[in-house]
């Protein structure tokens, strides 16, 4: 294999444990260079694979925390507006009861319905709201016109 001369310049202890080595192995100093060159480049694919795997791992725990972070805040919204609604619903009478428990229930059946359909066609009012808050400011007003 044809060879490309290369000039290095090293400490005299490295030259002399080079020289050394060299005469133990009965192999010249370029040979013994081109070995250690050779084991050290031939990690860098590993190290360099190594990096980009770690760095799109990192990517994944911040977008996870990140859907944490709003999923802690939906069921935190969710508890404070059922509160809310508990508080300020008037008391029912013990004859409406079994009428207004069916008719709650009927409203929740249609209201998962609702929520089951949009999410398997791919929608949701939060994609949606987000969607429009990172429209372009023409766009917006466009969606708002068209929305009354």
């Amino acid at each position: 294999m044809a060879r490309t001369k290369i000039t290095v310049y090293v400490t005299p202890d490295i030259a002399e444990t080079l020289k050394r080595v060299a005469a133990i192995d009965d192999r010249s100093m370029s040979d013994i260079i081109e070995d250690a060159i050779m084991r050290r480049l031939g990690n860098a694919g590993r190290d360099v694979e190594h990096a980009a795997l770690m760095a799109r791992m990192d990517q994944f725990g911040r977008q996870l925390r990140q859907i944490s972070q709003v999923q802690d805040t939906h069921f935190e919204l969710t508890a404070q507006a059922a509160r809310f609604s508990l508080s300020v619903a008037p008391e029912i009478p013990e004859a409406d009861l079994p009428r207004l428990e069916a008719r709650g229930s009927d409203r929740l059946r249609n209201i998962l319905s609702i929520v089951i359909a949009r999410l398997a066609a791919g929608r949701s009012v939060c994609r949606e709201t987000l969607g429009q808050l990172m429209a372009p400011r023409d766009e917006r007003h466009a969606v708002r016109e068209a929305a009354e």
